[in-house]
């Protein structure tokens, strides 16, 4: 930009010089300017009369309009600032258009991608070979892999912007503060398991999950493929078929498929209805609220029979 505002400099110079009034029958104050010009026209040390008459004519015309030469120069000035804005927004473009393109790797998808059935990705993920000690609890990394993930393969508008990291679960109620539990995993002779477990008392009737803050949704099966083969590990993959459910969007809503990226995804089923201190409202919806009051440390249990059933086929998906 500095030979724009060298240019417009330049031309204000000009404009001062042609307000400026003519020595007739002498030379210019600058003789070596001069000869620049000379040069520049081709006369070297010769300075013919009609060279001469025309810069004096030139000059006559300057002053008699310098505002039309100062609009000429400020119209000047405005042009290039429009190109340079318009060439510098343009290279911009270019470069987030082959930044967005370099940061979505390309998918290696099998011939058959689109067939793969619910116990396939089981299968070929080797997740039912899993020792117990690989089911450790997520880092915020983990989750935002997951998270990115969906995001390049499934939606790319979707924005994960709770300020509660995925770690300590999302915004329950005022926004930055976590719903009331922890996620822990348990001892490997316990069974080795990842839960969900009261950070503080639990009153019966208090909501305890809220899950349009935290489940995400496919808009259909081959979503959920493109996002399982996007997956950077395989045990991810594994989890996730953990972690899938179906359920209808309201009463008279389509059924989706659903998972998240959080640890309320760890809530684990109840084996008997004693068990049970946690419930969805009905079988729609995704709040869910203590059926007794729980203690501070007890582990949250709910019935995925009521909620997170996986009616996969109605979906697309297929169990197998």
């Amino acid at each position: 930009r500095k030979w724009i505002y060298t240019f417009l400099i330049k031309r204000h110079q000009i404009m001062i010089r042609a307000k400026q009034p003519q020595r007739h029958g002498s030379t210019s104050s600058r003789p070596s300017h001069n000869k620049g010009i000379a040069v520049e026209f081709g006369g070297g040390n010769h300075d013919s009369h009609s060279q001469a008459r025309a810069k004096k004519k030139h000059s006559k015309s300057l002053a008699a309009n310098p505002q039309g030469i100062l609009a000429k120069s400020f119209v000047a000035g405005i042009v290039l600032l429009l190109f340079m804005g318009r060439t510098h927004f343009q290279s911009q473009s270019t470069t987030t258009k082959l930044n967005l393109k370099q940061a979505l790797p390309k998918l290696d998808l099998p011939k058959d991608w689109q067939s793969w059935t619910f116990k396939r990705f089981k299968t070929e993920f080797q997740c039912r070979h899993r020792p117990s000690s690989a089911f450790e609890l997520y880092t915020v990394e983990d989750f935002q892999m997951m998270r990115d993930t969906y995001i390049q393969y499934v939606d790319r508008s979707y924005k994960f912007d709770d300020p509660v990291p995925p770690t300590e679960g999302y915004s329950l109620h005022v926004k930055g503060t976590p719903q009331p539990y922890y996620a822990k995993k348990q001892h490997v002779a316990d069974g080795g398991q990842r839960g969900l477990y009261a950070s503080r008392d639990i009153h019966k009737g208090e909501l305890v999950h809220n899950g349009t803050k935290s489940d995400v949704s496919f808009p259909n099966a081959n979503a959920y493929r493109r996002f399982m083969f996007g997956l950077p590990k395989r045990e991810m993959g594994c989890d996730v078929t953990e972690w899938t459910w179906t359920q209808k969007q309201g009463e008279n809503g389509p059924l989706k498929l659903m998972t998240g990226f959080t640890i309320s995804i760890l809530i684990n089923e109840g084996w008997t209805d004693e068990d049970v201190n946690v419930l969805p409202e009905s079988d729609v919806s995704p709040l869910f609220y203590a059926t007794r009051d729980i203690q501070k440390g007890e582990e949250l249990l709910t019935t995925y029979e009521t909620l997170y059933s996986a009616d996969l086929d109605a979906v697309g998906l297929m169990w197998k």
